[in-house]
């Protein structure tokens, strides 16, 4: 029996000729789709940003790296996530074709920079300081007159506070330094997350209740990017599947607001 013969039985199980027929219709199109991705061999980046992403046992595990696996598994794809210094990753997503980069904030100023698929999550941005902290912040101005903010390369964050017109930054190559410095009096605010902070400051050693928080930024959306020449075959593939994840509830979300 050919494979045509296999597959219009497959299809007639659903109902009568003209249910089959729309179910054909409909179906064969994510299947090449499917096909065509699956053929796409993809460079998979993401950074430690616990709890969406981090390492264990030398695997990247966390609530991001889970949904981005089953997408590949439900696309049929093997690709490997990798976890790199995010400097590093978004970067190469700048620069080189069929790159994937998550979890990455959507700003108005990356929109062109990339292909998006999203979103994964949402997550409210602050500034953080050191419990006892005589620092008082009503306002982002407020925020410009203290002597230092940790922030670190490329973050979303960082470029945020250099759109708005903050010239009091210290820039690190790793997150958890800046832990170390706000403890240590290094600096007088850091910018993070209510999501990622207490996990930040726990690889960092430090105990999240030495931190409080000194003013409340705004809530933004993290996506999966791709780099800007990935066909939009991929895209729309990787779309689909997230969404589908969302509505069966496979893999969980994160609720971070």
């Amino acid at each position: 029996m050919n494979k045509q013969c296999i597959l219009f039985q497959t299809i007639n199980r659903f109902g009568n000729e003209a249910t089959s027929m729309k179910f054909y219709l409909l179906f064969i199109p994510f299947l090449l789709i499917t096909a065509s991705v699956s053929a796409q061999e993809l460079l998979i980046y993401t950074e430690n940003n616990p709890p969406a992403s981090y390492m264990v046992n030398d695997r990247p595990e966390g609530d991001a790296v889970n949904i981005v696996r089953e997408i590949l598994h439900r696309l049929g794809q093997s690709d490997t996530i990798e976890l790199v210094p995010w400097a590093r990753g978004y970067n190469l997503a700048l620069k080189r074709p069929n790159v994937v980069l998550f979890s990455t904030t959507r700003l108005p100023e990356r929109e062109k920079l990339f292909k998006w698929v999203g979103p994964l999550y949402s997550h409210t941005w602050a500034f953080f300081k050191k419990k006892g902290s005589p620092i008082r912040i009503a306002s982002l101005e407020d925020a410009k007159r203290v002597e230092r903010i940790g922030t670190y390369r490329e973050d979303a964050k960082k470029q945020f506070l250099e759109q708005n017109g903050f010239t009091n930054l210290v820039e690190t190559s790793d997150n958890t330094t800046n832990v170390l410095h706000l403890i240590k009096g290094n600096i007088d605010l850091w910018i993070s997350s209510d999501y990622s902070m207490p996990y930040i400051a726990s690889q960092a050693g430090v105990d999240s209740q030495e931190i409080e928080k000194a003013y409340t930024i705004k809530s933004v959306d993290n996506y999966i990017v791709f780099s800007i020449q990935t066909p939009d075959s991929i895209i729309e593939a990787w779309q689909q599947a997230l969404d589908h994840i969302k509505k069966d509830k496979t893999s969980s979300i994160p609720d971070t607001n």
